[in-house]
C-alpha cells in the first residue's frame, strides 16, 4: 500500500508540528502539509492528493464539525477524517463520529496513544482497500470491517475497538453510560456499539436493577 497522505488541520502552528512529529515516526504516512484554517483546509483538499485529514475541532474561521460536514457533503471528496481535539463533549463527539469521522483522540495524549491510533486506523484502511478490489464480499468480511450487524452510519471500527477494550479492561460489568463517560462517546452511541457487540455474541447484556428509574442494561464479557 502506499503512504497514507496526510493533512495536518490545527490553528496552533507549534501543535500540528508537534503532531507531524508524531506522525513521521509511523511507517506508510506521509504529512503532505498543514493548515491553520478551515478555509485553506478545504481548498487543499479538493486540489487532490490527501487520503487522511487530522482535524482539530476549534479553528478560527470555522468549527471542525462544519468542516467535515462539508467535506461529507461533496461527492469528489474521498479522504478519511479523524478528529483529534481537547473538546470532550459527549455532543460534540457523538456528531463527529455521525458524520462519518473515522476516529476521535483527544487531547492531551502522548505520542505512543497517537501512534497506536493512527496504527490501528491504517490496518483498517489496508483491510477496506483489500475488499474493494475484489469482485464481491461475504458477510464475514462486511462484519470485519464495520463491527457485525447492517452497518450503520458513522461506525467505526476503531471506536468498536475502544469499546470493547474498555470492558476488557473492567472487572465488572458496566452500563451504556460508564463506559461512555470512560472514553468520550455519548451514551447514545457507547449503547449502540454495545448492542452491535451482543448482537456479534462478543458480550454479554442483562438488566441491572435496585436504582431509580428505569433499569438500566450492563455489559460484560464473557469469562
Amino acid at each position: 500500500m502506499s503512504a497514507i497522505r496526510t493533512l495536518i488541520v490545527d490553528d496552533d502552528f507549534a501543535v500540528g508540528r508537534l503532531h507531524a512529529s508524531f506522525l513521521d515516526r509511523i511507517p506508510g504516512f506521509e504529512v503532505v502539509a498543514r493548515e491553520l484554517t478551515a478555509s485553506a483546509a478545504l481548498r487543499r483538499i479538493r486540489s487532490g492528493g490527501v487520503d487522511l485529514v487530522l482535524l482539530d475541532l476549534y479553528l478560527p474561521d470555522a468549527s471542525g464539525i462544519e468542516l467535515l460536514r462539508r467535506l461529507r457533503a461533496d461527492a469528489a471528496v474521498d479522504a478519511d477524517v479523524i478528529m483529534v481535539s481537547a473538546a470532550h463533549e459527549p455532543a460534540l463527539v457523538d456528531q463527529a463520529m455521525l458524520l462519518g469521522a473515522t476516529d476521535f483522540i483527544l487531547k492531551p495524549f502522548t505520542g505512543e496513544v497517537f501512534q497506536s491510533r493512527l496504527r490501528a486506523y491504517a490496518s483498517t484502511r489496508r483491510e477496506r482497500e483489500r475488499v474493494r478490489a475484489l469482485s464481491g464480499v461475504t458477510q464475514a468480511q462486511i462484519d470485519a470491517l464495520y463491527g457485525g450487524g447492517a452497518p450503520s452510519k458513522g461506525a467505526s471500527p476503531v471506536t468498536r475497538s475502544r469499546v470493547l477494550d474498555e470492558l476488557v479492561a473492567r472487572a465488572e460489568p458496566a452500563t451504556a453510560t460508564e463506559i461512555a463517560d470512560a472514553i468520550g462517546l455519548s451514551r447514545v452511541s457507547a449503547r449502540r456499539y454495545l448492542e452491535r457487540l451482543v448482537h456479534e455474541n462478543v458480550i454479554e447484556m442483562q438488566p441491572r436493577y435496585g436504582e431509580a428509574g428505569r433499569p438500566q442494561h450492563e455489559y460484560w464479557v464473557g469469562r
